[in-house]
């Protein structure tokens, strides 16, 4: 229903992930369930990134982790789109930008035994806006001590737990200044959100929020595409490797039409040849992406849009990317910092190091990219 709107903003982050808390970190894989126990000696809250993994977090099957084939079609205006891409990154700052530390949701992935609270579904804005379907879903989540959504007026957030598979995620998300009392008995900050969505079984979800059988469209996302499942996360870029799909956003995207697997679309533009949120991206197979010149994290990104392919998830200010916002990872900054993700050579943010086009996304082969065939909705 609401649409994130960040726009070239946060984009620059560092130090390693860690956690936080007393107690022995715990990390296997549950053979009953297939999803990572993760937790600390306490069963409650870890502050620790994941890389996402097929049939933990989304279905094997679901456009996150299918890789392309080579034989996939070209869509008919890949042309058009590719050149239309390339037009408003020229007229938008001339960079593509990584969102980090703003219009970026941190990802706080929560023990069994964390305490759950109500979220409540309400706006600031609209104090007689409500909405019990969505209220619902937010009636038991194991919101972390401590817990920040991004800045920024977005002010997203992912919480997961991975020992029931649950998953939530929200927008507009702020203190009401009220108290309220969690299942632990404790009295707590009450935190309300303005729109968002939980997904029950995030191993079998297939990277969106389907429509519901009463006709809702629940999630963050203007396309209903679930954050996490275009997010590049701290893990997934310190191990150097993104194994799925990634998320872009654009500032000029098809008015009331879209493409699989958007689900809706907030563009603006009455033009039939305007890229539709929900097309995908891709650098075509026969491109040897050892043989051009460009930063390592651009490499690393552009094998990702080779092999999975990147998605238009949202609008934006300018365009760009979305990595995981370190605000879960406590003290230290991972993507900054000595060893940090974008390898800083002082340890402190320098533009050198900075996440866009001109820096860490140098050389991304912008001029390859292709649209494969996409099945248009309205």
């Amino acid at each position: 229903m609401r649409a994130t709107k960040g726009a070239v903003a946060g984009l620059y982050c560092a130090g390693a992930a860690m956690l936080i808390g007393a107690g022995a970190l715990s990390i296997s894989t549950r053979a009953d369930s297939g999803r990572p126990a993760v937790e600390h000696s306490e069963g409650r809250q870890v502050r620790l990134s994941l890389a996402v993994a097929p049939d933990r977090e989304f279905a094997a099957s679901s456009y996150v982790h299918r890789q392309l084939r080579p034989d996939l079609p070209r869509d008919s205006r890949s042309d058009l789109w590719a050149a239309n891409l390339l037009r408003q990154i020229s007229a938008h700052y001339n960079i593509v930008s990584v969102n980090i530390d703003q219009y970026s949701p941190p990802l706080y992935v929560t023990g069994r035994e964390q305490p759950t609270v109500r979220v409540r579904a309400e706006r600031a804005s609209d104090p007689a806006w409500a909405f019990e379907p969505l209220q619902q879903q937010w009636e038991a989540v194991p919101l972390p001590d401590g817990f920040q959504p991004s800045a920024g007026t977005d002010k997203e957030a992912i919480i997961y737990q991975p020992s029931t598979g649950h998953y939530w995620e929200f927008w507009g998300m702020e203190r009401s200044g009220r108290k309220i009392v969690d299942s632990a008995g404790r009295s707590v900050e009450e935190w309300r959100a303005a729109w968002g969505g939980k997904i029950d079984d995030l191993a079998a979800n297939p990277g969106f929020f389907p429509t519901t059988p009463d006709g809702y469209k629940f999630g963050t996302a203007a396309t209903g595409l679930v954050l996490l499942a275009g997010l590049m996360t701290i893990e997934d870029q310190r191990q150097g490797a993104i194994n799925h799909s990634i998320h872009i956003a654009l500032p000029q995207t098809r008015q009331s039409v879209w493409a699989h697997p958007a689900q809706r679309t907030d563009g603006s533009e009455d033009d039939p040849d305007a890229i539709p949120q929900g097309a995908t991206f891709r650098i075509p197979e026969n491109v040897d992406l050892d043989q051009i010149n460009m930063d390592p994290y651009a490499r690393m990104v552009a094998r990702a849009v080779q092999k999975y392919g990147m998605i238009v998830r949202d609008t934006a200010g300018a365009v760009v990317l979305y990595a995981e916002n370190p605000l879960s990872n406590g003290p230290g900054h991972p993507y900054y910092g000595i060893g940090g993700i974008l390898r800083c050579a002082k340890g402190r943010p320098e533009a050198a190091c900075y996440a866009d086009s001109n820096n860490r996304l140098n050389g991304f082969p912008w001029d390859k990219l292709e649209a494969v065939e996409a099945t248009l909705q309205e």
